[in-house]
């Protein structure tokens, strides 16, 4: 399971920016995608976009630790669950639910990531609770796939506290 990472429209230098860490995520080169999003972080950027970006750096920041260990994987992780947090101020539920629903996904990604480096099932719990509202805010979106990722992101956080209950038991 991925993060999902957007593209929009913006002004050309922008956009051919964002299509190039767009490809670099595609092709797993996940530390460049994180330098190129990181970049574009000191552009001057439109609200909407800027939370794209930060929403995009986040969910790249969560890809690159998830192939690492130790201090630097959660390093990584904390700033991943900073920008994505950062982002939803530009992410309106009501005026862009996709792009309220992507962000908060991918935060969702953050904590299952940090439940598995570190085991704190408290993590679990607040995966769960990152995910509260996206069917609501896309039941009447023809967003398919943001829908789909989102039930198996889900899915992936019920099995996880279902494996834990019966070691338990």
């Amino acid at each position: 399971m991925n993060a999902m990472i957007e593209a929009r429209s913006a002004d050309e230098s922008v956009l051919a920016t964002l299509s190039r860490a767009k490809a670099l995520i595609e092709g797993h080169d996940f530390d460049s995608a994180v330098q190129v999003y990181s970049q574009l972080l000191k552009a001057e950027l439109v609200a909407p976009l800027r939370g794209e970006v930060m929403t995009n750096l986040g969910a790249a920041l969560c890809l690159l630790a998830r192939r690492e260990t130790g201090p630097r994987a959660q390093a990584r992780l904390d700033q991943a669950h900073h920008l994505l947090v950062s982002a939803l101020a530009f992410r309106s539920r009501t005026t862009a639910p996709a792009a309220w629903a992507t962000t908060r996904a991918n935060l969702a990604m953050v904590h299952l990531a940090r439940y598995q480096a570190g085991g704190d099932r408290d993590e679990l719990l607040s995966g769960h609770l990152a995910l509260d509202g996206i069917e609501q805010a896309l039941r009447h979106t023809d967003e398919t796939a943001l829908r789909d990722w989102v039930a198996a992101i889900r899915d992936q956080l019920i099995d996880l506290r279902e494996r834990r209950h019966r070691k338990r038991g």
